[in-house]
């Protein structure tokens, strides 16, 4: 049945209502409160309709992390459209394909962006494509929300695409608010938090909680390289108590605090998520922020969040099934989460025993049932499942086991399993029992090549001999250790999670085939 509280515009609008004048967005410029917020909302969304977007309509979003970025995404929902969402990360070449496939009504870039429409014919025929989408601003406002159906398409966002093509990923008004209630039960908010976060999707979460966000001095491109010091003065400025980050935003913030323990005082929490963390990181992390809580998220682009853990309660943790080679502890089951280890390509009902590893697929209220756009139908059959009961499960792409207590650890990633004649062996159990604590490597890839396990080790020591001791103590067998002072190439999301198939062609260029 349709209803404006189907739409999950209406979060923002209680949100509105619980405290106006609250802040809702800080940069390191400007603020809005949450009564402004709605109030630009709404004009925007008289803008969309005075040029005849309507409910159901799609609209392209081309813009940074901004507040303007938050005003289009919110007015498209408020209106009853779909907003379709390209991650700053995306190549050009491939944003314009995502964009030129998407049915798209409203094109909402930055002026910069419109040089896409230039090379690509899908996107010049666009109704709706200002060169300034502050101009949409300037309408009489839509004072009302839109009544939708809950399984309404609100939100189209894109995978990285790291085990083939990216997937547009299907979020409903039921999963986003789904989604949200997920999320603030893992990680429930505290009276006067202010959050810096450089997840765009998480910062619904803050608008539906009522917390401030700070929209982070960073290019989202290149977390990696971000200036810790630009970033801690804009958190000290605006008061920030929780920080959520890819794994190299705490790694550069980490650095900066044991230099300067003052740079970044009043975090109580750390959450980090979208890529393993070592246990290095995380005594680091702990160093520099002894009096956070710091927790680390698991979950996918359609399906977020699935587990997640307190770092500390990680760190003391040993594999009660697998302890010489456990893997990565993504943490117990979040709530309304249902999940099975199953074998590689096998059915949800044949599920594996405790310790066994295989892939893992989850189901759940807020977990994304099918695909959008080019290839969605194939996407789908690739990556969901239905039981008996009509249950729909969704394949994480990971392999991993159950301890005895619930929690999933993970081992590697299904499509970059390596087969070395009759064994099977998982890329992130080698990688880090490669690694240890050992802080001269900076980061690990094991791949497959033609049969053979190959290590390649990122770092400027030579450590081959501790390398191949630790594999040895862990019973995992490999065919060469390479070293390399080049960075490894990671994803570009969260600059951390390792890029198999480039490390493939990395090795081939050196003789590895």
């Amino acid at each position: 049945m349709r209803s404006e509280q189907n739409n999950v515009a209406s979060l923002l609008r209680d949100s509105v209502a619980n405290d106006p004048e609250r802040i809702a967005f800080y940069t390191t410029t400007d603020s809005l409160t949450f009564a402004q917020l709605w109030a630009r909302i709404g004009r925007f969304a008289g803008g969309l309709a005075a040029r005849g977007f309507k409910r159901g309509d799609r609209a392209l979003l081309m813009l940074p992390m901004s507040i303007d970025l938050y005003v289009a995404l919110l007015a498209v929902f408020k209106s009853g459209g779909i907003a379709v969402f390209v991650d700053p990360w995306v190549s050009t070449r491939r944003m314009a394909h995502l964009a030129a496939t998407s049915q798209l009504t409203a094109y909402l870039g930055t002026p910069k962006s419109h040089l896409l429409r230039l090379f690509e014919r899908g996107l010049r025929s666009i109704p709706i494509s200002p060169i300034f989408v502050s101009s949409l601003g300037e309408s009489a406002p839509v004072t009302s929300v839109t009544e939708v159906e809950p399984d309404e398409r609100a939100l189209i966002t894109f995978t990285t695409g790291s085990s083939g093509l990216p997937k547009g990923v299907n979020r409903t008004h039921r999963i986003l608010r789904a989604q949200h209630e997920r999320l603030a039960h893992a990680f429930p908010a505290f009276p006067g938090d202010v959050d810096l976060c450089s997840f765009p999707v998480f910062a619904l979460n803050n608008l539906a909680l009522g917390v401030p966000t700070l929209i982070p001095p960073i290019n989202l491109r290149r977390v990696a390289t971000a200036d810790p010091v630009i970033v801690a003065d804009a958190a000290r400025k605006r008061g920030v108590t929780t920080i959520s980050a890819s794994p190299p935003l705490f790694d550069r913030l980490s650095e900066l605090v044991e230099r300067d323990r003052t740079a970044l005082p009043g975090i109580r929490r750390l959450l980090t998520g979208g890529a393993p963390v070592t246990d290095l990181q995380l005594r680091r992390w702990i160093a520099a922020f002894p009096e956070a809580a710091i927790d680390v998220a698991y979950g996918s682009s359609e399906a977020e969040p699935v587990t997640h853990i307190d770092g500390r309660e990680r760190l003391a943790t040993i594999s009660d099934v697998r302890p010489l080679a456990p893997g990565y502890l993504a943490g117990h089951l979040a709530d309304h989460v249902s999940a099975k280890v199953i074998a590689i390509n096998g059915l949800p009902e044949n599920e594996l025993p405790v310790g066994e590893i295989g892939e893992l697929i989850v189901s759940g209220d807020h977990v994304c049932r099918d695909y959008d756009g080019a290839g969605a139908e194939e996407a789908t059959l690739e990556n969901k499942l239905r039981d008996g009961d009509g249950t729909i499960w969704h394949r994480m792409g990971d392999t991993g086991y159950f301890d005895r207590d619930r929690c999933f650890w993970i081992a590697g990633r299904v499509h970059s399993t390596i087969q070395r004649g009759d064994e099977v062996l998982h890329p992130q159990l080698v990688e880090q029992a490669a690694r240890g604590d050992d802080a001269r490597i900076r980061n690990v890839a094991a791949v497959g090549v033609s049969g053979r396990a190959i290590v390649v080790v990122e770092t400027d020591a030579e450590v081959t001999g501790d390398v191949g001791t630790r594999l040895t103590n862990a019973q995992l067998p490999v065919d060469a250790i390479v070293i390399t002072r080049e960075p490894l190439p990671v994803d570009p999301r969260h600059n951390s999670k390792i890029d198999y198939a480039k490390v493939r062609e990395w090795l081939a260029a050196r003789g590895f085939r």
